[in-house]
């Protein structure tokens, strides 16, 4: 069964071409040539038919040359060659077994796959729609009240049961088919733009919050009329980290502070890279001096990185501005407010919370 699947599922030698459709149309030779093995199996045992058998046969050589066909070609010859081919065969299948058959329903599969094979050309479509209609009013108006070349009488609706089962079997292998690639390409859409999202709203070297994200968290927080806090840090020294040891070792700075705050922090605080060496943290729920005894915990966290450099190990410090979020002022005010508290942190020694 293996080898089977892995012959059906082969690429084509066409490049730059899906063989989705290609792989379908193997998939239906098969059942087909199945449906006239039965058929010849049945004409031997109980019709006796030369004609039959030479037809059953025929058809069997027909299947086997399309999937031939199919590993050579592009998928719109493929699709040509098996259209047309069944065409010739529910033709020649009403001839000689009549209406009774049930051969001429396979035009509505033929219309499926044709209109979901066919990329484009919707004038195309609507032609071949009209076609099968076409052959399908001829033979209910000439065919449907006679019998065919061979008599099928006693076996009529054996035929009819099996013809149904395949053609509904098919049916369901076309639809299934089309419809797993459209459902696989919302399924893609959809991670697409969860990713966008995603990367719309997050810091790309620490995967913490970016500040497009956290302005819009922080009027969220506005709308509620929440009790909160905000915390604007930065790093001590940083432009002396850069230049001392480089600017790679800088991000390795960054993205440690990053996982620290993610660590400790991400429980009770909505954490930010507010930009270059800040961070913002807001602290939903609590207020000035709650906020302030979280804000000292990490800052103990923080002066313990020791992140190595060649023979040495290099430890940082950070400093806080820390304030309640006043709703009576706007956002910008807020944000200006921890910003000078970290000024002045800075002026009075770094390594410090000024609240």
């Amino acid at each position: 069964m293996g080898k089977i699947a892995e012959l059906i599922n082969r690429d084509t030698k066409i490049k730059n071409e899906t063989k989705r459709l290609t792989v379908l149309i193997r998939k239906l030779c098969l059942s087909f040539a199945l449906l006239s093995v039965i058929n010849l199996v049945l004409n031997f045992l109980f019709l006796h038919s030369l004609m039959g058998a030479l037809m059953w046969a025929g058809m069997i050589i027909a299947d086997i040359l399309t999937l031939l066909v199919s590993y050579h070609s592009s998928k719109n010859v493929v699709l040509a060659v098996f259209v047309v081919q069944k065409i010739i065969w529910i033709l020649v299948a009403i001839l000689f077994y009549g209406w009774n058959g049930g051969f001429q329903f396979y035009l509505i599969l033929l219309t499926i796959l044709f209109s979901f094979g066919e990329a484009g050309y919707t004038s195309k479509k609507l032609l071949f729609t009209f076609f099968c209609f076409a052959i399908f009013t001829v033979f209910l108006l000439f065919f449907k009240d006679g019998s065919g070349i061979i008599g099928i009488e006693g076996f009529d609706k054996t035929i009819q049961i099996l013809n149904t089962l395949i053609f509904c079997v098919n049916v369901g292998l076309v639809s299934w088919s089309f419809s797993r690639e459209s459902q696989e390409n919302e399924e893609k859409i959809v991670k697409y733009n969860e990713q966008l999202k995603l990367e719309a709203g997050e810091d790309a070297l620490t995967g913490l919050k970016n500040r497009r994200s956290t302005s819009e968290y922080i009027r969220g927080l506005i709308k509620e009329k929440a009790t909160f806090s905000i915390c604007m840090c930065d790093v001590d020294f940083f432009k002396k980290v850069n230049d001392t040891y480089g600017h790679e070792f800088g991000d390795d700075v960054l993205k440690e502070i990053a996982s620290v705050f993610k660590k400790y922090a991400s429980s009770y605080a909505y954490i930010s890279r507010w930009g270059g060496e800040e961070f913002l943290l807001i602290f939903p729920g609590l207020n000035g001096d709650n906020a302030y005894m979280k804000a000292h915990e990490l800052r103990d966290e923080i002066k313990r990185i020791a992140i190595p450099n060649g023979n040495e190990t290099v430890s940082i410090t950070m400093t806080y501005g820390l304030t309640e979020y006043d709703l009576n002022k706007t956002a910008i005010e807020n944000i200006k407010e921890v910003d000078e508290k970290l000024y002045m942190g800075k002026e009075a020694g770094r390594d410090r919370i000024v609240y």
